[in-house]
């Protein structure tokens, strides 16, 4: 059976579970970054991060076979990584980091290119700065905001993730906007000032 990178992931985990390589390959290509990004938020020492994703993926390939049908395979390496970092990692290692949003961008070859790239620049600093103000949260409602916003999961899944229930995750998440809304008010504000005392 042929794959690609647009193969989804129950197919490509269902084949993965009987040996295939590729398949594999391709589940490990499409969330090593993103399972790493998600793990520096869990943990100060990168390189503890990153073994904890190596082994996450050895772990899986050598197992496959004792492994079962999974809803997510997204989830299940989300859910995975979490409870592998938080068990071999002291207390003081754990903390809250920047959750990495990388893209790779080209030099502009044509004037519908460089907008493209003047507009990827501007999300770019944007979402720099909605960093800087999730940063900023607990580490609770950082972590609820990022899985539903960025990764997509339901309340549900965020539950099972975090160990708490349904309710506690809406209000973490309720709780975590309001804040963000209320660093978006603080910094118009203080730019206001700024552009008025310029004028003078």
């Amino acid at each position: 059976m042929s794959f690609s990178e647009h193969t989804d992931d129950k197919t490509l985990w269902q084949a993965f579970r009987l040996g295939d390589e590729t398949a594999f390959g391709l589940l490990y290509q499409r969330y090593v970054r993103v399972l790493f990004s998600y793990g520096k938020k869990l943990s100060r020492d990168e390189q503890a991060v990153e073994d904890a994703v190596q082994d996450l993926f050895v772990d899986l390939w050598q197992s496959r076979s004792r492994l079962s049908e999974v809803e997510s395979a997204r989830f299940y390496l989300f859910r995975s990584l979490r409870r592998k970092i938080h068990k071999s990692l002291r207390p003081d290692q754990l903390a809250s980091e920047s959750w990495e949003l990388t893209d790779e961008w080209r030099l502009p070859t044509s004037p519908a290119q460089e907008a493209e790239v003047i507009k990827a620049e501007r999300l770019q600093t944007q979402t720099a700065d909605l960093q800087a103000k999730l940063k900023k949260l607990p580490l609770r409602q950082y972590e609820v905001l990022m899985l539903y916003y960025y990764q997509d999961f339901s309340y549900a899944q965020i539950a099972d993730l975090l160990a708490i229930n349904e309710q506690s995750v809406r209000n973490l998440l309720h709780r975590g906007l309001h804040k963000l809304r209320q660093f978006a008010f603080l910094l118009s504000t203080i730019l206001l000032f700024i552009l008025f005392f310029l004028r003078q």
